[in-house]
């Protein structure tokens, strides 16, 4: 039973005066009848419908009240009618309630997919309301679950019994034939030379060796879906030139033991190649037509392929959209020539309206600031109505973080050659509260808690709509203990300067001591042209080492001096950053393409002050590359220096840098790879990693996505740490193969790795075959 809406309107013949008085006549009584269960609120339907006695009254309240009453979701029927009563009208609501559930639905005849499952998609329980629109809904969402367990003859039913009128209850039965099992297990082509059947089999169900998330998968029976393949079969021909093919079917056969076999009938045509070009419309006397065709990227010869011919099409409408004509229409027709084999395209340009900002509106912002959004924008009131920058607009604001849709409209304004621009926004949540345990290979046992809120605001309740960033991590382990506070604001004087402040404490609890940091830092970063920026940062930190279990001399192997780690160091470390950053990655977690590079200077001590005067230098690469369905090809780099001068004579060894296991050279100790120091006891020689003044990482990576959110890994790691400053001695390196898993959890990313020493640096270095890890690379 679907909803009725009847509005009447009875109007008594009589005389024009009399008609004139019932303009804006009063409204003597309102009268509400039950035609249906239940008893009606009659309030309820008063306030809902608008209307009040001795009040003014217009026929559109009527209907403004019916779909009011109808919306409400109480009503399977509401008619409505007016009468005139002498100079008055008498309104008339005739309502007819749904009924409502008098306990949870019953199922008959599920039995692969399960009440339990079918009981959650119907979403009705005990009290809600129920008619034959409800049920239809609830229905449609079984039978596609149906569809999806590869039941396409599904059928399900429903009785709705009234069991107490007064009370407005009913009983619901649903009734299921499942009807037999059937899914696609073979699809042929007939008509395709151009194209191989296993290109066209990618379109339909992509499924490859090297995929192997698709090795089990079937398609459902489903005439939608179907329509869908066929037709991007049909867009792969004509962004192949063919302009003239057609798809047809497929023609589904089905065999004994429930298997479908789908034929797709294909009619290639020609393969048409790019003849002429011309532009036409008035657009043409706009600008010059010689400026437009240099805008099209197609060449005479080339395959006329409908997916350029649309990228031509919307390089010419943006170049008149980026001068202020909005809605410009470009249209592409073609004129083949079948005996050439060419197609001469011929773009239809009329111009849109020149038209300016008057002023720019925010809508859908409950919780983030006007200004937020507004210091993003790339247009600006009194500029020209710039759709290119428009679009970009809605990309950066979306990119925040903060919204879940962002779309933009032009509305007219009072003058004909302006329009307001409006930006309408759905917010989404934006802070994230996280508490979890995990394992690492570095830090055995770890629990951690973090808050962060990623659109935070410092100068106010609810603390939320500035779009600042704050960060609160507190993590604990059997190895390390951490704390972590940082806050930084993206328009720092209301301008493209970010202003950040980090607390950070660490406690580190080695096998031959304990290093302790405790720090604040201060940090400036502005954007640069292009995906570049830069950052500057002054940090201190002091740092102390305790608990140091071996107090024994030891002997450099390297110098062959006598090394001591019996020295509790307490130091203070005042330094200054300066970092750049070229980022072109598609996903700052785990990307696909892209490249980003990274290059930090940082000098200690001197005129900072501190206790330690250093200087360090690090150059970080890393290069992605996705060859096909989603596999990762990565490359990655990192190269350090760290030296003293002044009246620091050598670099503390809380300073040296150290490489192995985790995040580094996988298949060794952590830290063990590099110079070492040693000596002999009675179980034999003993060594311990001592760091130190250059290092260097060369890491590749092939992954492949097996289901959403997990991937699997192959790798090559190779690597070193030297003594000396600038001393790369790629001759000497230590180096290892694997495969590993990648859980891509959000919140929780966790690395699983099982590596291989292809080659050591030293035979000292110990190994160490399996990592884990928790966080992205």
């Amino acid at each position: 039973m679907r909803p009725c809406v009847t509005v009447c309107l009875v109007l008594l013949l009589m005389g024009n005066a009399g008609a004139q008085d019932l303009a804006n006549p009063i409204v003597q009584e309102v009268i509400i009848t039950n035609v249906g269960p239940g008893h009606i609120d009659e309030s309820f339907v008063l306030i809902h419908a608008s209307v009040k006695t001795n009040a003014p009254w217009a026929p559109r309240q009527t209907s403004r009240g019916v779909r009011s009453l109808l919306d409400s979701g109480r009503f399977a029927k509401v008619e409505a009618y007016y009468e005139p009563v002498g100079d008055r009208v008498r309104i008339v609501y005739a309502l007819e309630n749904k009924y409502r559930l008098s306990d949870f639905p019953k199922i008959e005849g599920a039995e692969e997919v399960g009440e339990r499952k079918l009981m959650k998609l119907l979403e009705l329980g005990k009290g809600d309301l129920v008619d034959d629109q409800i049920m239809g809904n609830a229905a449609r969402r079984m039978l596609k679950e149906y569809q999806e367990k590869f039941y396409p003859d599904a059928k399900i039913t429903w009785s709705i019994e009234p069991l107490d009128r007064d009370y407005g209850t009913a009983a619901v039965t649903l009734y299921v034939d499942e009807g037999s099992k059937s899914r696609v297990r073979k699809m042929g082509f007939s008509g395709n030379e151009s194209i191989e059947d296993d290109d066209l089999k990618i379109l339909v169900s992509p499924r490859k060796f090297l995929r192997p998330w698709t090795w089990l998968r079937k398609l459902p029976i489903d005439p939608v879906l179907f329509e869908e393949k066929r037709r991007a079969i049909q867009n792969r021909y004509l962004d192949e030139g063919f302009l003239n093919a057609t798809v047809d079917g497929p023609d589904v056969n089905r065999d004994s033991s429930g298997g479908v076999e789908l034929q797709f009938r294909i009619n290639e045509g020609l393969q048409y190649r790019v003849g002429a070009f011309s532009i036409g419309g008035t657009g043409g006397d706009v600008f010059p037509r010689k400026e437009l065709l240099s805008l099209i990227r197609l060449r005479k010869g080339d395959v006329a392929s409908s997916k350029l011919i649309a990228t031509d099409t919307q390089r010419l409408r943006d170049c008149f959209g980026a001068r202020g004509y909005i809605r410009t229409r470009v249209r592409p027709s073609l004129n083949p020539h079948p005996d050439l084999g060419v197609v001469d395209i011929h773009y239809e340009v009329v111009e849109g309206d020149l038209v300016t900002i008057q002023n720019i509106e925010i809508r859908g912002n409950a919780r983030t600031r006007d200004k937020v959004i507004r210091r993003e924008l790339l247009v600006y009131p009194g500029d020209i109505y710039n759709e290119v920058k428009v679009r970009q607009s809605e990309r950066v604001l979306k990119n925040l973080g903060f919204f879940e849709f962002v779309r933009s409209d032009a509305i007219d304004t009072r003058v004909p050659d302006e329009k307001d621009l409006v930006f309408l926004v759905e917010e989404k949540r934006t802070g994230q509260f996280m508490v979890g345990a995990g394992f690492s290979s570095v830090d055995s046992l770890i629990g951690f808690i973090e808050l962060s809120q990623g659109n935070f605001d410092l100068k106010g309740w609810p603390f939320t709509g500035g779009g600042q960033k704050l960060k609160v991590r507190a993590q604990v382990g059997s190895e390390r203990e951490q704390v972590e506070l940082s806050f930084v604001e993206p328009w720092f004087l209301d301008r493209k300067l970010s202003l950040g402040w980090d607390f950070f404490l660490t406690e580190l609890d080695f096998s031959d001591y304990d290093a302790n940091r405790v720090g604040t830092a201060l940090f400036l970063g502005k954007p640069l042209p292009g995906p570049n920026r830069v950052n500057a940062r002054y940090q201190i930190v002091s740092a102390d080492i305790t608990d140091v279990a071996d107090t024994n001399a030891y002997i450099s192997v390297d110098a062959g001096e006598e090394f001591f780690f019996e020295t509790e160091e307490d130091s203070l470390k005042s330094s200054l950053e300066l970092r750049f950053t070229h980022d072109t990655r598609s996903n700052p977690f785990v990307p696909k393409r892209g490249n980003r590079v990274m290059f930090r200077g940082e000098f200690a001590g001197g005129i900072l002050g501190g206790d330690r005067d250093l200087f360090e230098f690090e150059l970080r690469t890393a290069n992605y590359l996705s060859p096909w369905w989603g596999h990762v090809l990565s490359f990655r780099t990192r190269w350090n220096v760290v030296d003293a001068y002044g009246d620091t004579g050598d670099v503390p060894i809380i300073d040296r840098l150290f490489i192995g296991g985790g995040r580094t050279v996988r298949g060794f100790e952590y830290r063990d790879v590099g110079p070492k120091a040693v000596r002999a006891d009675s179980d034999g020689l003993i060594h311990r990693p001592i760091g130190g003044r250059t290092s260097g990482m060369i890491k590749a990576e092939y992954t492949v996505p097996v289901v959403p959110n997990i991937r699997v890994a192959g790798f090559f790691d190779i690597g070193n740490v030297w003594i000396d400053s600038f001393d790369f001695d790629i001759g000497n390196t230590a180096s290892s193969t694997g495969f590993g898993l990648r859980f891509d959890m959000p919140g929780f990313p966790v690395r699983i790795d099982r590596a291989w020493v292809v080659e050591k640096d030293s035979p000292l270095t110990d190994t160490d075959k399996w990592v884990f890890w928790i966080g992205f690379e």
